[in-house]
């Protein structure tokens, strides 16, 4: 009956083990077919930023290196910004491009300034990202690429971490790499509204963001489930292609990391279909089971080596995902770090828990 008992416990291990397994064989990347805007394709980029002046100026000069960056409509939505906005005034200016245009509104949220956006927008295909990224050279050529196919309404795709704390980058990795992998195999869970697009119609027909303006974030899991249940999860394609990804700084500090992750975690509140809401509580079971299995196992020694197999095995699964992520976009990943973050993740996991226990719903901006 002990057996029985132990293994039932073990089980959720074991099915994350299933669901991952050669999960790392997803995340290949492919070619640029062509680096050319199709003829009457007309696409608007969309970036909503609230006192983000600096590092929307970094975008922009990164941005303007892009093949097609001259071709697409460019939509800076201010949401109430208070810092002074002279330096952007000045060089949208001094620059001249008729296609870059900066919207200045009273601060309504992200998600208010996204639909804002596509209504304004001439574009029917409609990319976001945030104030805080690069874009790679290829970014807007594979989003292209990916709707080549007429099924696909919303495209998600690959963010790179750059600076911070390496341990934010792994956790990082690990969750962009999870999210890759679930919506190829027609699963969709998550996604990163700093790499994201969208069909203008399709947008339209779930209605934005409506029903959900009371939530402080989650512009982008939100309208993946609305679009999902709308299209079907085979409506969700990835941008996986070359140098088509975006980088984004990580948290500094541990108390910019967890507030971060307690605004991610808290997404969960949005899941409406069994299957993400039970994976969701089986990531959490995983994580802070992953030390308590063995309490419970002492002091049967058969038992803590059936959990010992267990737990490696699916450590191995998580290390395999994370490296094979961080090669295709190029971040640089040291074997300590990763084990340190394996070991380091149960606890960090359990504080993140008890923030979203506390408050679910923290404020965008």
């Amino acid at each position: 009956m002990e057996l029985i008992l132990f293994t039932i416990l073990l089980l959720p291990f074991a099915y994350y083990i299933n669901l991952f397994a050669n999960a790392w064989k997803f995340l290949n990347t492919k070619e640029i077919k062509k680096s050319i805007l199709p003829t009457g394709t007309k696409v608007t980029v969309i970036v909503p930023f609230k006192d983000a002046t600096e590092q929307l100026l970094v975008w922009l000069a990164s941005f303007e290196n892009l093949p097609l960056a001259d071709q697409v409509e460019v939509l800076l939505i201010n949401d109430g910004s208070v810092n002074s906005l002279m330096k952007l005034r000045k060089k949208l200016a001094s620059d001249g491009k008729k296609n870059i245009k900066l919207v200045d509104r009273i601060h309504r949220g992200k998600k208010s300034s996204i639909e804002y956006g596509v209504s304004i927008a001439r574009g029917e295909i409609i990319i976001c990202t945030d104030a805080d990224t690069r874009p790679g050279r290829c970014w807007i050529e594979g989003i292209l690429e990916t709707f080549s196919d007429e099924n696909i309404q919303m495209v998600c795709g690959r963010v790179a971490p750059a600076n911070g704390q390496w341990f934010a980058a792994i956790d990082f990795m690990a969750l962009m790499a999870a999210g890759e992998v679930l919506i190829k195999k027609q699963k969709p869970v998550m996604c990163s509204g700093s790499h994201m697009a969208f069909r203008r119609g399709a947008f339209m027909d779930v209605n934005g963001y409506k029903g959900y303006h009371h939530f402080a974030s989650g512009d982008d899991v939100i309208l993946l489930y609305k679009i999902k249940e709308k299209f079907g999860p085979e409506s969700i394609g990835f941008n996986d292609y070359r140098e088509s990804y975006v980088v984004t700084d990580m948290p500094i500090s541990l108390g910019q990391l967890l507030s971060q992750r307690q605004r991610w975690g808290g997404k969960a509140i949005y899941y409406r279909d069994v299957f993400s809401l039970l994976l969701s509580v089986l990531v959490l079971y995983c994580s802070l089971m992953t030390y308590g299995i063995f309490f419970i196992a002492i002091p049967s020694v058969p038992l803590v080596l059936m959990a010992l197999v267990i737990v490696l095995t699916k450590a191995w699964v998580d290390v395999r995902i994370i490296y094979k992520y961080a090669r295709e976009v190029h971040h640089p990943v040291k074997p300590w770090q990763v084990a340190a973050a394996t070991l380091l993740y149960p606890i960090f996991m359990a504080i993140v828990f008890l923030r979203i226990l506390v408050n679910p719903n923290p404020r965008w901006g």
